[in-house]
């Protein structure tokens, strides 16, 4: 049998995310319990050409996947029983690429990434989640962003290597802040007439100190992550609102404590075969893209960012969705660095602007055109780094 997947966070939810039909393939089990699978593989041919201000450019004609690595999910669901509903995902995420960035930094060590593998519980207390999946805090950031079934950004900035690690980065450090995969805990409530909260405790990121504290022996406190929603739907569309937020600290043991703190603010409105996604955000010590890079400045200083992106897109036929997106990371000025390097720690701003064409073939190919282009600008250094990105490709699911 088939039916439309219902399945969590990204890989088999973002399809329906971003609206593509997806199926998971469903095989009935005794008493009730059901067991399926879902995923999909991409692949685009990516072409970038670089004005560095360095005088060094790099221009790349690549294949590999996308922002979304390749997923292939196995779930289990059982009966209802006394009020209760148990299920259970794991999916593995096997890049297409040749490799990876050498020091597994980014992207995830190697080509073979585990995102997912957790359990939830549902009742009339709503949802817990137990186990390893998306995190709270700008998760709707990126499951609605048009580069989701794209490429969008090849660097996590427009200065030196544009050759993309296990993924590319999407709009990530180019108007929000990354998700994450997490080991976390997670209470979802009920629908409330719309409104929805969730409450996570988290693992927390261990790279948050500054690379010269990179061999002090630290403590780190559990992340603290929650998001509240609100959806409706009436004739002829929909609206969605949210506002994620976290919070971490880690001590380092011979240079005190580091703090991180972000929230985001958003919301979709789709209108007929309009439909329309902005969001902002405001974190300290996150680094650009919540990556932690540039998150400290020399003196240990947590930096301040900020950003936002705005997305304008139309649905034709349901099929065919055409869509623009503009958007902006920033980072405070490191008020410890005297003199410019074209470094993270000298970074202003990234922005990225992105125009794409996601055609649905049928209900498991996805076309997809996409063009991008990457600028980062510095505090100090006069000179601006460009990068231009066309992708070809698309996705298989199941």
């Amino acid at each position: 049998m088939k039916k439309t997947t219902l399945a969590t966070l990204v890989g088999a939810a973002a399809f329906a995310a971003a609206g593509a039909a997806n199926a998971t393939i469903v095989v009935g089990g005794e008493n009730g319990y059901e067991f399926s699978v879902d995923g999909n593989i991409n692949q685009f041919f990516i072409a970038s050409d670089q004005d560095s201000a360095s005088g060094v450019d790099q221009d790349n004609q690549g294949v590999a996947n996308g922002l979304l690595p390749t997923f292939f999910g196995f779930n289990v669901k059982a009966p209802e029983i006394n009020g209760l509903t148990v299920a259970a995902r794991v999916s593995i995420s096997p890049s297409t690429n040749n490799g990876s960035y050498p020091d597994g930094a980014l992207e995830g060590q190697g080509s073979m990434e585990q995102r997912e593998a957790f359990a939830t519980v549902d009742g009339a207390f709503g949802q817990i989640m137990l186990g390893k999946g998306l995190g709270l805090y700008s998760a709707n950031n990126i499951l609605l962003d048009q580069t989701l079934y794209g490429v969008g950004a090849t660097g996590v900035s427009a200065a030196g290597d544009q050759n993309t690690g296990q993924t590319s980065l999407g709009r990530i450090g180019y108007g929000y802040e990354y998700a994450n995969w997490r080991s976390q805990i997670r209470w979802t409530s009920v629908d409330m007439a719309g409104f929805k909260l969730a409450l996570a405790v988290a693992d927390s990121d261990d790279l948050l100190q500054p690379a010269d504290y990179a061999v002090t022996p630290y403590e780190k406190d559990a992340r603290y992550e929650a998001s509240l929603s609100y959806a409706t739907a009436f004739d002829g569309g929909s609206a969605k609102l949210w506002l994620d937020g976290m919070t971490q600290k880690i001590d380092l043991i011979d240079a005190g404590e580091r703090k991180t703190n972000a929230y985001t603010i958003g919301g979709q409105l789709v209108l007929g075969g309009f439909e329309a996604v902005a969001a902002w955000y405001d974190g300290k010590g996150q680094g650009i893209g919540g990556l932690g890079l540039g998150a400290f400045g020399a003196d240990g200083d947590e930096r301040d960012g900020d950003g936002y992106y705005a997305q304008l897109g139309y649905r034709f036929a349901g099929q065919t969705f055409v869509a623009a997106s503009y958007g902006e990371s920033t980072l405070d000025r490191d008020s410890s660095l005297l003199v410019s390097d074209g470094s993270f720690g000298d970074l202003d701003k990234n922005s990225m602007a992105t125009i794409g064409i996601y055609h649905d073939v049928t209900a498991n190919l996805k076309l997809v055109a996409e063009y991008s282009r990457m600028e980062t600008e510095y505090h100090i250094q006069s000179d601006e780094d460009e990068v231009d990105v066309l992708a070809i490709g698309g996705f298989i699911s199941w």
